[in-house]
């Protein structure tokens, strides 16, 4: 369809449009997981919108170009393409798009393990979207920050991160996914504190958001096997007794 729009574009002239084609059939192809393909034509797309002077666009195609190298490994492109991204967003004042670039490199140095750069990074996206009142984007921000404080063995912290963000999404009823997804994460730190109890608590609290959305089979999947292998550590701690 876009491949068939972008044709009709070209002939006509509209170069802008064809530059609009080609950044959606990329982000087809990066949900394809074809990933060389998706970044020559987000590439080619990102050219087009810098040659018109479309700024917004462009950094929009550099975010994505980030995006698909940090799916990639690529950390260094990764990294390079979302700092452009930034940077643009923050020449023409887009804070939408700055906390998006640096929740997305939080996510990059988190993959690194790269942890205090990550936690930097993620509570500056939280001030952005807290300032243009995105209060979903700082509930997330604050499950980010709890699955980091966890992997660093920050307990206290974790806790405190991910009941903050659970406060915030009870704004927003609707978002199933972010709301069992935080649950999920947050049985994990109980299971890791060995408070089997809760942990079991928040892990059929999580089962049962992700099973009222009736499309999100995969995480109900998870949080079954969170359970059974909450099962098999309360049976080996009975027997070690």
């Amino acid at each position: 369809m876009f491949s068939e729009a972008q044709q009709v574009f070209q002939k006509i002239g509209n170069e802008l449009g064809v530059a609009e084609c080609l950044k959606r059939l990329g982000d087809i192809y990066g949900m394809q997981d074809k990933y060389d393909e998706a970044i020559q034509m987000i590439s080619d797309a990102q050219n087009q919108f810098e040659t018109f002077g479309n700024q917004l666009r462009a950094a929009t195609c550099l975010w994505s170009l980030g995006e698909l190298y940090r799916k990639q490994e690529k950390y260094d492109e990764a990294t390079e393409m979302t700092l452009k991204a930034q940077k643009q967003f923050e020449e023409i004042g887009h804070k939408e798009g700055v906390a998006d670039c640096l929740m997305n490199l939080g996510y990059i140095y988190v993959d690194q393990s790269q942890y205090d750069e990550a936690v930097k990074n993620f509570s500056n996206a939280q001030r952005q979207h807290q300032s243009i009142g995105r209060i979903v984007g700082v509930a997330w921000c604050y499950e980010c920050l709890g699955r980091i404080y966890r992997l660093q063995g920050q307990y206290e912290k974790a806790e405190e991160a991910f009941t903050e963000a659970l406060e915030l999404f009870k704004g927003f009823p609707g978002e199933k996914y972010y709301i069992g997804y935080t649950l999920l994460e947050f049985g994990h730190l109980f299971f890791d504190m060995k408070d089997f109890v809760e942990a079991r608590r928040k892990y059929e609290e999580a089962r049962d958001i992700f099973d009222s959305h009736g499309q999100l089979e995969k995480q109900v999947d998870r949080c079954s096997r969170a359970l059974a292998e909450l099962d098999e550590a309360e049976a080996a701690g009975s027997i070690s007794e």
